[in-house]
């Protein structure tokens, strides 16, 4: 007969695990002395790496670097250690006062331009009489998301040349939203997708938003709506708006609209169909209600943006296009485009792309200066009335070979790129980069206190966004200043040559 082992159990006692854990540790440690710092090589695309003591034990390295892929697959990687941040003009631990202490970088101008925006700033000074808002329009790619720079930006303008509400909205589900309003909508509106979505297409039908929403077209009665809601937060303004101004058309049948809050019906109203851009304008009661539009009947219309206005002073809306590289504008249909630029207002556009250009290494980036140039001088030809100036792409970092954090290589040609294109066209320009602090600031802006950029060494948190937007009001008012004293004598603009 066979017999079964007898199983002895034993209990692990603390002094058992603590030498089993020192024993580990010690050959960990071991590994980590010895193993090669450039790794072991398997194949021309595998490597073995072994972290060192520092790294392990997270003390700091005599290094210019942290990890990270800032390749659209690599956005999020964690860094492997603290490190110092030589070759920058900031502290790795730096904080805001110590990036507002760099020297301030002005609005830049081509030769010949240096007053190109004194129209601008007599719009702004008399905003508050206008009959109605004068407009700013800051664009961007993914940092201005959720409002992150342009809140700041407008309660700065909105507090010194009136104004009200957040502007127009974009009606684009993939995009955050500003954080005092939110927007819901019903299920059967078709969302289409900006213009940078749409590579293959020209002649978008699409407004100032670079987008539109729409309803499907068939026969068949239908109804959809929109809800406007403010959003009670302590940590942003209330939000304060009297009008809502809803941009449409295309619709190929009659469709009634209406407009109520919980308590009282605002607006109702036929509207004929047609392919030119309509604007319907609601007064709203100074309350806190939500606002409900309905849209009901055959028609399809296509609604190109919605703002939230005041009834004078400044205006200054958000609108971020996820993944441009801000070449997007010559996509659309150029007509529909200049109409709805027509009835804006605008008198300031500010273009502020770049970060997705970054990550394709080249060693050339003419392609891209003409591309902007084809944008700016668009621009110029649709909304003639609007000064212009291209905010430069910040600094961004990716995995050097050594497998630390440097700033991309290509940036300041980027950046070049940008200011080039808008001398070329006659527009102005402000240097992102060197504002922040130039070469490897993405790094010290990561490990700043607050912090004032993400992990991904990329974006902006909101507290950096806030400080960017805070130095480019800056510069903003240094140029507005010599205006505003003696509106006629000519301003002291930094002048820089296009070469």
């Amino acid at each position: 007969m066979l017999h079964q082992p007898q199983v002895i159990e034993k209990q692990a006692t603390p002094q058992y695990m603590l030498l089993t854990l020192s024993i580990v540790f010690a050959l960990l440690a071991a590994i980590a002395l010895f193993f090669p710092k450039e790794g072991v090589r398997l194949t021309s695309n595998a490597t073995i790496t072994f972290p060192g003591i520092k790294d392990a034990l997270g003390i700091a390295a005599d290094v210019s670097e942290l990890n990270m892929d800032c390749s659209e697959e690599g956005f999020y990687s964690q860094p492997s250690g603290l490190v110092k941040n030589a070759h920058a003009a900031l502290p790795l631990r730096c904080t805001p006062d110590d990036v507002r202490a760099l020297p301030l970088q002005p609005i830049q101008y081509p030769k010949g331009y240096e007053h190109i925006l004194e129209d601008t700033w007599m719009e702004f000074a008399t905003a508050k009489n206008s009959p109605k808002p004068v407009r700013v329009l800051h664009y961007g790619d993914s940092q201005l998301e959720a409002d992150r720079m342009t809140l700041y930006l407008r309660n700065q303008l909105q507090s010194q040349f009136g104004g009200g509400g957040v502007g127009f909205v974009a009606l684009d589900p993939q995009i955050p939203i500003n954080p005092t309003v939110k927007i819901s909508m019903s299920e059967n509106w078709q969302h289409s997708t900006p213009a940078v979505k749409s590579k293959a297409q020209e002649g978008m039908r699409i407004g100032h938003l670079l987008s539109n929403v729409k309803l499907p077209s068939n026969s068949q009665p239908k109804s959809a709506w929109i809800r406007i809601d403010r959003r009670p937060l302590r940590t942003y303004p209330t939000l304060r708006y009297s009008r809502i101004r809803l941009f449409l058309g295309n619709s190929r049948a009659p469709v009634t609209i209406e407009a109520k809050t919980p308590t009282k019906r605002l607006y109702s109203r036929s509207i004929n169909p047609s392919e030119d851009v309509q604007q319907i304008e609601l007064i709203i009661p100074n309350n806190r209600e939500n606002v409900t539009l309905t849209f009901s009947g055959r028609g399809c219309p296509e609604i190109y943006g919605l703002a939230l206005d005041y009834r004078s002073g400044l205006a200054v809306d958000n609108i971020p296009l996820r993944s441009s590289n801000g070449v997007d504008f010559t996509k659309a249909d150029i007509n529909l485009l200049k109409r709805s630029y027509d009835k804006l207002n605008a008198k300031f556009i500010i273009l502020q792309f770049g970060a997705n250009v970054v990550p394709k290494m080249m060693s050339s980036y003419s392609y891209y200066e003409q591309q902007m140039y084809e944008q700016l001088q668009l621009l110029k030809q649709v909304c003639p009335q609007s000064g212009i100036v291209v905010v430069g792409v910040s600094d961004m970092a990716k995995r050097g070979a050594n497998g630390n954090m440097i700033s991309y290589p290509n940036i300041e040609k980027v950046r070049n790129a940008q200011k080039q294109a808008a001398f070329r066209a006659g527009c102005a320009f402000w240097d992102t980069y060197e504002a922040m602090g130039g070469r490897n600031s993405i790094v010290s802006w990561a490990y700043a206190t607050p912090v004032l950029a993400s992990k991904d060494f990329c974006h902006f948190s909101a507290d950096g966004a806030a400080l960017i937007a805070e130095l480019f009001c800056r510069a903003l008012a240094q140029e507005y200043g010599p205006y505003a004293t003696q509106p006629h004598r000519q301003s002291k603009a930094v002048v820089s040559s296009a070469n």
